[in-house]
């Protein structure tokens, strides 16, 4: 079974095409990501670094959101119920 991932390489474009509801988190971190032109380019790895935000509470956020897991830097974070 392939178990989906939020890696820090993906665009914010494609974090909000395959996760629409990170849409959210964007929003609580107060960043400006959804809907700029720039979503296009930015990567989660841009949007923690441009926002100060921490990248593994981003990633940990984005996947609570999306009820996956998440594999990042090798160590996996998962939603437990």
């Amino acid at each position: 079974m392939d178990t989906p991932t939020i890696q820090i390489l993906l665009t914010v474009e494609e974090i909000l095409q395959k996760w629409p509801r990170a849409f959210s988190i964007f929003m609580k971190n107060k960043t400006k990501c959804p809907g700029c032109l720039m979503q296009h380019f930015c990567t989660l790895r841009d949007v923690a670094e441009t926002y100060q935000i921490p990248l593994d509470k981003l990633m940990v956020e984005i996947a609570s959101v999306s009820n996956q897991a998440i594999i990042a830097k090798g160590v996996s974070y998962e939603k437990h119920i």
